[in-house]
């Protein structure tokens, strides 16, 4: 054999070995974010590797191109990265990935070792409404309601900087409103009724231990004549039961949180992450609906989530009580009124109404615990000092005259239902004055 056959066969060969590293790397598979990295540094390697083998110019050469581009790419990667670091750019906002159950991928929130996540300050955002329940049975935003929402320094969804509040109000997504105008908030219309300022807490996703650590950094230092603990049955024991679990992921604030912002996390999971699938509707909750006739005689169609009859487990249960009890001892130490208000889900309000139709076997079936008396016993024996307030009965009552308290398509008040949850805590707080 010739020496160019030769080197021929030695050049197939060595390609050959290189196109077995490439796809070995590629049946590896990527499991995370950082070995998605790894894989690409890796493969940037492999392929100067190849054009050094093959390349018709000195390696002395080659080494020089190697270097020259690497370190353009690198000096362009500072450049976009610092742009993240000095706050001057987002790029969740440029790639708009939602990923499921990682709070921090959407635009507008930063890190915080002990709440996890929060709101950035001052953050302003304005959306089409879309329900969540809504989203997942594929109905399309409706640009004909426009959400408009705007939080204070710290976060919180209050129109202007609050320094000292006669009454504070702690809860999730309910008291946050994210759906509802701020003229129909209910700290608005409480602020209203009550003729005093009032402090909205609420921050969506929050459980018990987040909101205890919100009365204690931002709510106490308000110096509030009063507290409102808005205590959501829905998801608030999941969240108790879950927070620890993502609890201090990382000891540096600041790094963890332009982690997310950066460049190279958002572009990793951008080619991490498959495509979006075209919107399936879940059919099970297609099951999972009623008919509601309103004042009007109208009827509409409503939905209700499938967790909604779900029951705490008593280590939960007790879980939450505990920190709730914790945050009402907290106040009486330093003479501050503490009211829990006890907000229902839809189909504990809707279910056994006259003008409420349930359509399907699958919401007939479901039974509504006796959760809101087994909660105000519960934190009434942990600490006597509690003031409770069931908001059922009245959105009952409500609800039964025509008037929705609950989003169709949504698992949150309407307009209606924070105005009567509003109107039910102010009589609760004049009747205990008496």
């Amino acid at each position: 054999m010739r020496n160019g056959e030769k080197r021929g066969v030695v050049s197939s060969l060595t390609m050959a070995v290189f196109l077995l590293g490439y796809g070995l790397l590629l049946l590896t598979g990527v499991t995370n974010i950082r070995h998605l990295l790894d894989n690409t540094i890796a493969s940037y390697l492999l392929a100067w590797a190849l054009y050094g083998m093959f390349a018709r110019v000195p390696l002395s050469e080659v080494g020089t191109r190697f270097l020259l581009t690497t370190s353009a790419l690198v000096v362009c990667w500072l450049l976009a990265e610092s742009a993240a670091l000095l706050g001057l750019i987002d790029y969740r906002t440029l790639f708009g990935r939602f990923e499921q159950g990682n709070p921090l991928s959407i635009t507008g929130r930063q890190f915080d070792n002990e709440l996890l996540w929060r709101h950035d300050a001052y953050y302003h955002y304005k959306a089409a409404y879309q329900g969540n329940i809504g989203q997942a049975l594929c109905i399309p935003p409706d640009p004909a309601r426009t959400i408009d929402v705007k939080y204070d320094r710290n976060g919180f969804r209050n129109n202007r900087d609050i320094h000292e509040a006669d009454l504070v109000v702690i809860g999730d997504s309910y008291i946050e409103g994210y759906l509802t105008s701020e003229a129909k908030l209910i700290t608005t219309i409480l602020s209203e009724l009550q003729g005093k300022s009032v402090a909205n807490l609420g921050h969506s996703g929050y459980g018990p231990q987040q909101e205890l650590a919100v009365l204690k950094r931002f709510g106490l230092p308000l110096k509030p004549k009063t507290v409102v603990w808005a205590f959501f049955e829905g998801n608030d024991f999941i969240d108790a039961h879950g927070y620890d679990n993502g609890a201090h992921l990382s000891s540096n604030t600041f790094w963890q949180d332009f982690w997310f912002r950066s460049l190279t996390r958002n572009l990793a999971v951008s080619m991490f992450r498959p495509p979006v699938p075209p919107c399936v509707p879940h059919d099970s909750i297609q099951k999972l609906r009623a008919e509601f006739t309103d004042t009007n005689n109208r009827t509409n169609t409503v939905f209700f989530a499938p967790t909604e009859v779900e029951r705490p487990s008593e280590k939960t249960l007790h879980k939450a009580a505990a920190l709730i009890a914790e945050a009402a001892s907290l106040c009486r130490e330093q003479n501050i009124r503490f009211l829990v208000a006890f907000v229902p889900e839809k189909y504990r309000v809707y279910h056994d109404l006259p003008n409420v139709s349930l359509l399907t076997d699958a919401v007939r079936q479901w039974r509504v615990s006796a959760l809101p008396n087994q909660l105000q016993q519960l934190l009434v024996q942990l600490e006597p000092s509690i003031e409770y307030i069931d908001l059922t009965p009245a959105l009952k009552a409500a609800s039964q005259k025509g008037i929705a308290t609950y989003l169709p398509d949504d698992t949150h008040w309407t307009d209606e239902g924070n105005r009567v949850a509003a109107e039910t805590i102010h009589r609760a707080l004049l009747q205990a004055m008496k």
